[in-house]
């Protein structure tokens, strides 16, 4: 039975209800946003996002971030669509998620309704309904009216980063965000308490298969991680930037314990740049690491004995070893598929090259 059947299904069942609790059966179903995706990747025997028996809407969101889209042209029938908070409440609404129905149809510049099917508190539960989505001129989603009534309560657009992936027949695992092949899974215990670290990166760093971030996903699915190059100023308290400077946080995460570090997942080039564009960033106080050794970060050149990936130095803030020692084994798999041959042949001459 494939989701679509699975859907029609559901919707004909007469008793429905918005419930934080799931179930369904013949004659009922109820489930709120995520509870009704949990149900349907049951079904469609699915892993689930981190390994976690009751995922949210932020992490199917943190799963789409990584393999999915955020263009409208590439929305289609049978994607997976979501939504996050930034910041997420201690129980409750994390964002949204929900199941593409139809294509877009273009109502005003900029503007798409949509077919979806999904379940909220206002519609009490399970329904199929059309939205709203909003985009800027190069085709990107940044915004959704998720109810279309005429209350004034629903005529106020969210404006928010939004990203979709096919449901089914993806080349990547819904369990950890990384192609099949190089499936992750299992491999790093995951933990909601997150550490207070947000992650600002530059969008050429999404789905890069050697993407560190979804390794941090992996072990903190809560994570806050926003894409661009210019960022309007966080509303967090306390902030400093994770940035070479005089003010060194060591290696063992000893430092100011009510800071709120910002990492940035860019190129050294790509970095300095997001500086400049950024004036906030460049004004907040700066911490530093002081690595005690090279990165294990193999597949990428190292200019200096200082440099780490976005795995390591977030690990070294956190001070968490569990995520600092996912890195080793996660290049060892990718250095494998490549072959010893190549990557002695192509990596011999960087400072952190390992002879196996």
């Amino acid at each position: 039975m494939n989701f679509q059947t699975i859907l029609d299904s559901w919707l004909r069942i007469p008793n429905k209800s918005f419930h934080r609790d799931s179930v369904v059966d013949h004659d009922q179903i109820h489930c709120d946003c995520s509870g009704l995706i949990a149900l349907l990747f049951d079904e469609l025997q699915l892993k689930k996002p981190y390994g976690l028996d009751r995922p949210k809407a932020v992490h199917y969101f943190a799963l789409l971030q990584e393999i999915g889209s955020d263009r409208i042209d590439k929305l289609l029938p049978g994607n997976l669509l979501a939504w996050r908070k930034n910041q997420l409440p201690k129980s409750g609404d994390t964002g949204h998620v929900l199941v593409i129905d139809d294509v877009p149809i273009e109502v005003a510049k900029h503007r798409f309704q949509v077919s979806v099917v999904d379940a909220t508190k206002k519609a009490n539960g399970l329904s199929r309904r059309i939205i709203e989505l909003h985009t800027d001129d190069s085709e990107k989603i940044i915004g959704v009216r998720l109810h279309l009534s005429g209350d004034k309560s629903d005529a106020k657009v969210k404006r928010t980063a939004i990203y979709h992936h096919p449901l089914v027949n993806s080349r990547f695992c819904w369990g950890c965000g990384l192609p099949s092949r190089v499936c992750n899974c299992s491999a790093i215990e995951s933990s909601l308490k997150t550490p207070a670290i947000v992650i600002l990166r530059h969008p050429k760093e999404r789905k890069r298969t050697l993407s560190t971030v979804s390794l941090i996903k992996q072990r903190y699915p809560n994570v806050l991680v926003l894409e661009g190059e210019q960022f309007t100023p966080l509303r967090m308290p306390n902030l400093a930037l994770l940035f070479p400077s005089d003010d060194i946080l060591n290696e063992q995460g000893e430092g100011n314990s009510d800071q709120t570090l910002i990492l940035i997942d860019a190129t050294w080039r790509k970095a300095k740049r997001m500086l400049h564009l950024n004036p906030w960033l460049q004004a907040l106080p700066k911490v530093s690491l002081s690595p005690q050794h090279l990165s294990d970060y193999l597949l990428r050149k190292v200019s200096s004995d200082e440099n780490l990936s976005s795995v390591e130095a977030f690990a070294a803030a956190a001070n968490d070893r569990v995520l600092a020692g996912a890195l080793k084994p996660f290049m060892d798999k990718h250095i494998q598929l490549m072959g010893e041959d190549v990557y002695q042949r192509n990596y011999k001459n960087h400072l952190n090259y390992v002879d196996s």
